[in-house]
């Protein structure tokens, strides 16, 4: 099973570093309502995974000057958010499952998407898709893959 979610781009590092300079108790504050509404959002979906999860965030940005790495540190506020609203039991290393792929689109409106999973098939379907590869490109991966399918049978 597949779960997406489309949500408001919480505050990336260097806001949240920004804000962090005037007192802790301003981020801590804007942590918890972020929190607290990805929380409320979660449970209203009412999904649950219970087991391994395997992630895929997409980027929605109308800024594209802004550093990937500083972008993607949004994502602490919405895995904190699901385990809240107990989409999944905790957002560690044991849970989140590599590789935790981020893809970044331009966009007029700033916007993050989650891709949710047990299994981590659709990872690759969307990996193939986004990177636009050449026929001779795919067909060699086909003949690896099979050939790796055909070991482990």
């Amino acid at each position: 099973m597949i779960y997406q979610i489309s949500l408001p781009l919480p505050p990336t590092l260097n806001e949240i570093i920004n804000e962090s300079r005037g007192g802790w108790q301003a981020a801590a504050s804007t942590k918890k309502q972020w929190t607290n509404k990805i929380a409320g959002f979660i449970e209203e979906c009412g999904f649950t995974l219970q087991d391994k999860v395997w992630l895929e965030f997409n980027w929605y940005l109308k800024n594209f000057g802004r550093d990937a790495d500083n972008v993607a540190a949004a994502a602490k506020y919405i895995m904190d958010g699901i385990v809240s609203g107990k989409g999944i039991r905790n957002d560690n290393l044991t849970i989140i499952q590599s590789p935790v792929i981020h893809y970044y689109h331009r966009s007029n409106i700033d916007i993050a998407a989650l891709s949710l999973s047990n299994c981590a098939d659709f990872l690759l379907d969307n990996f193939i898709d986004s990177n636009q590869f050449s026929v001779p490109a795919l067909q060699q991966l086909n003949k690896k893959t099979n050939k790796l399918l055909n070991q482990q049978i």
